[in-house]
Formats: structure tokens, C-alpha cells, sequence
């Protein structure tokens, strides 16, 4: 799931729901994105370069995925397109995130419900393509953006079964209990996050492994395939040579090391890549992205993402088992130019590097390798030690902004020594500050590592504010 995006960590959501309640914490971060906003404005022209994920952009659904409030339906409906595809199936496509609808002889069939404000359009949307119900909803997985348009859904008179893997009765249990979390973590309103089983639509049927269902008088395959989630699922319609590919397929580098995630599963996602062009299928339905017609087109690109994972899975392992450090494995990633120059694997949101922390993440435990970090100790002590050390401060801070044109990763290190070592000094909050807006404005920065850097600014922006509001410290030359 992708929703810091972006114009959204720039303003207030509506709230519908009681959810969960903002921490101190992120009301510091909202008000320093809010000066960040206002002072940087090219900052944020930067972050939403690759806004969309796919699709169109909205900063209003962006900041309210769980919301079905009047305005957040009509921005749905404004920007939804709806793409015919093979015999009597459609693509409908809304900002970020698309869901598909197929037709059969008696009934229709829906893959994917999108986010809650999608499911109010859809009431409408459907009875215009076909005037026969809705019986059949297949839910890819629990993320937001794919599962809860069928809140609406099953209201409709056919009431409409939804069916998914056995794991997502897990998934979902999971996302009551981290609503907190995974509501922050996704930039999220709090308020609006599910923390009830009557926030969320619950299976009505699942399924283990593949399972073949007889349609309309058609074959539907759906197959339990963990990838972005451990319950995620794709569909196969062999009779229509198709295959609707939920989240493995996103359009550039997937989403498989998004550091601040849940696991994921990056050699059973290469393994459904494998199966789908074996299929050698000729429509793909993603729900990201635009669809892609002819075998000569899919197989080609699912081979290619599949090649690209087996790379990295390769490397990691060869690498842990040669005794190497983590750290090390992760920033010398090789990665040829065969995929570097590919389009289909930019990585607009997270690197090959990330994908190789979250293999690693699965197989190894939590160390790094790096001995005194073992025992559990804060960062603080441990950047008030490095200051000490250095001289001060000032030693720590003129060496950062001297290396941050050529060595932008090495001022950032020395920016969070300076940062959480003197959490109240205007110098340490400028030095985080300019460091990482200046990382955020890198040509190649991936949206997940940008949304990172953009939160300590904010909240190094919002603590010089409070300082100057206190009279700690004068306003002259703050964050210009």
C-alpha cells in the first residue's frame, strides 16, 4: 500500500470514524509539513513528480482512502475512466488504483472493490455496463486501496459473495490490531482507520492454494499467491486468454521493500510472475497501471519482473550464506544495466537495495551483524556520544554540509547524529532540515525513501517554530 501520496501529507483529512487517535507526535509532523508546504512549495512540486502509481493524481482521495464523504465520492467519479477490454470486460480506473469487471451469462463478476469511495461510484457505475447483478466479488488482498469500495458493495439488493484467501481472515485481524500503525505508517488519518470487524467486509468464502469456480457458465481461477501481502490472490479466465494481476504487477520496480511495511514475499511473487506467462495470456488486467494487450507484450514483461526478483533473491542468499554483513549486502547490491536502463523496473518507489533488506528481513533475524548492536540501546545516547566526540555540534554540522554535495547519504548520518543528539538546538534542527529537503530533491529519489525524509524535516520545522514561539530562539534565517 502506497498512500503517503502526496499532496496529501500537506493537509487535514475528513473524518468519518473514531479509529484510532493521533499521538503528539504526528500533530508536530502535521504542522511542520504544513510550514514545509508553505516555505518550500518546490519540495513538494518534487515529491509529487511520481504521484499517481499509475494512475491519475488526487491529493483529496490521497489523504482519505477510508473516507466516502460526498467530496472524496465526486473526486472518484471526476476522475475515473472506463477502459473496454476483450469480450464484455471493462478496466475502470480512478486515481492510483483500478478494479475490473467481467461479465457472464447470468451475472457479474468484480475483481477487486477499490478504496471506500470507489464502492459508492461503483453502485452507480455498474448498472450502466450491465443490467445483470453483481454476484461475485474476488478480493485480492486487505490493503485499502483494493478491499474496502465493498463496503458499499454488498449492500446492493444481489448482495454480492466475497470471496478471498484464507489468509486474509488474518490479514484483516492484523490490520485491526496495527490500525495505529499502518494507519501512520501509510500517512493515513487516524480517525479513520477500522478498529472493529464491523469496519471491514469479512469473506464469505476462502479459499487455500488455487481453486477453480464455475461462473456464468465460465472458469475462474483464482490463485493464493503471498506477494505484497500474504494474502494476496490472482485471477485466470482461461476462456478469455486473461489474467487480472492485482498487485504484482504495478507498472516500475514493485512495491516488494517497502521498509515500512509488512513482510513481503519476493520469491512467491516471482514464482506468480512465472505462472501468469506460462499462461501466455493476451489481455492483463492490473489493478495499477494501464492494461496490456497480446502475448508477445505480457510475457515478455512478467518474465522480465520475474528475472529482476530472482536477481536480488539470488545475491541475498548466495551472500548470507558466504558470511557476509547485511549492511553490506544491501548498499553493493549488484544491479546491471539491463535492469537499471529498463523502464519497467524504475524504481520511482522504493530501490533494489530495499528489496534486498526485506528478503533479508524474512530469513534472518533482526541483527545486522554489527556487534554492539545487539544490546538494545537508544539512538540518542548513542548520537550524544558521537557529538562529544567530534568536538561538539558545530563540528558534526560543518562537516554535514560540507559533504552534502557529493556525499548526500554520509550529511544525512551525520544529520540524525546531529538531530537526535541535540533534539533542541536550532542548529542540529536547520542541519535536518536542509539535509533532507536537499535529499528529497534528489532527480532519482523513490517516493517511500522521500516520505521518510520529509517526515524529520517536518518535525525538525515544527520544533524551530515552537522555539521561536517560546522566544528561545530569534526567527532571522529559520528554513529559508
Amino acid at each position: 500500500m502506497r498512500f503517503g501520496i502526496i499532496m496529501a501529507l500537506f493537509a487535514s483529512a475528513p473524518a468519518l470514524a473514531s479509529g484510532f487517535t493521533p499521538s503528539p507526535d504526528d500533530l508536530v509532523v502535521q504542522k511542520g509539513r504544513a510550514l514545509i508546504a508553505q516555505e518550500h512549495p518546490d519540495i513538494v512540486k518534487h515529491m509529487a513528480r511520481q504521484d499517481g502509481f499509475g494512475g491519475p493524481k488526487s491529493a483529496l482521495i490521497a489523504r482519505a482512502m477510508l473516507s466516502t464523504a460526498p467530496e472524496v465520492v465526486a473526486e472518484a467519479r471526476a476522475k475515473m475512466t472506463i477502459e473496454p477490454h476483450g469480450n464484455s470486460m471493462w478496466l475502470i480506473r480512478f486515481p492510483y488504483v483500478n478494479v475490473a469487471l467481467i461479465e457472464t451469462r447470468d451475472s457479474l463478476v468484480l475483481f477487486d472493490s477499490g478504496y471506500a469511495s470507489i464502492g459508492v461510484v461503483l453502485k452507480d457505475v455498474i448498472p450502466t455496463l450491465s443490467k445483470k447483478p453483481l454476484k461475485t466479488i474476488f478480493l485480492s488482498h486487505t490493503h485499502v486501496d483494493h478491499s474496502y469500495g465493498a463496503r458499499e458493495l454488498v449492500k446492493l439488493p444481489s448482495r454480492p459473495r466475497v470471496i478471498a484467501s484464507a489468509q486474509m481472515l488474518k490479514a484483516i485481524d492484523t490490520d485491526l490490531r496495527l490500525g495505529g500503525s499502518i494507519g501512520r505508517y501509510n500517512n493515513q488519518p487516524l480517525s479513520l482507520q477500522p478498529s472493529t470487524k464491523a469496519d471491514v467486509v469479512v469473506p464469505d468464502e476462502t479459499f487455500e492454494g488455487r481453486k477453480t469456480y464455475k461462473i456464468g457458465g465460465e472458469t475462474f481461477v483464482v490463485t493464493h499467491a503471498p506477494g505484497e501481502t500474504e494474502d494476496q490472490i490472482w485471477l485466470s479466465i482461461p476462456g478469455r486468454k486473461t489474467i487480472v494481476t492485482a498487485d504484482y504487477y504495478q507498472g516500475f520496480l514493485p512495491n516488494a521493500g517497502n521498509g515500512k511495511r509488512l513482510q513481503r514475499y519476493v520469491e512467491e511473487w516471482t514464482a506468480a510472475y512465472r505462472e501468469m506467462a506460462a499462461l501466455k495470456p493476451e489481455i492483463m488486467l492490473p489493478m495499477h497501471g494501464a492494461a496490456i494487450e497480446g502475448a508477445d507484450k505480457i510475457v515478455p514483461t512478467l518474465t522480465t519482473y520475474a528475472d529482476a526478483f530472482d536477481h536480488i533473491l539470488t545475491q541475498v542468499v548466495n551472500r548470507l550464506n558466504a558470511g557476509e554483513r547485511k549492511d553490506v549486502i544491501a548498499a553493493t547490491i549488484d544491479w546491471p544495466e539491463r535492469f537499471a536502463k529498463n523502464p519497467l523496473l524504475e524504481a520511482q518507489y522504493n530501490r533494489p537495495a530495499d528489496i534486498a533488506r526485506m528478503i533479508m528481513k524474512r530469513w534472518t533475524g533482526w541483527w545486522d551483524d554489527v556487534p554492539s548492536h545487539f544490546a538494545a540501546m537508544t539512538f540518542d545516547a548513542e548520537a550524544r556520544e558521537v557529538l562529544r566526540l567530534a568536538g561538539g555540534l558545530d563540528a558534526v554540522e560543518k562537516r554535514a554540509r560540507a559533504v552534502l554535495p557529493t556525499d548526500p547519504m554520509l550529511a544525512a548520518r551525520l544529520a540524525d547524529w546531529a538531530y537526535f543528539g541535540a533534539p533542541d538546538d536550532p542548529k542540529a534542527l536547520q542541519l535536518a532540515i536542509d539535509v533532507y529537503l536537499a535529499r528529497i530533491a534528489e532527480p532519482d529519489m523513490p517516493v517511500q525513501e522521500g516520505l521518510i525524509y520529509l517526515d524529520v524535516a517536518a518535525k525538525a520545522r515544527a520544533r524551530l517554530a515552537e522555539l521561536v514561539d517560546n522566544n528561545l530562539i530569534r526567527n532571522s534565517g529559520i528554513s529559508k
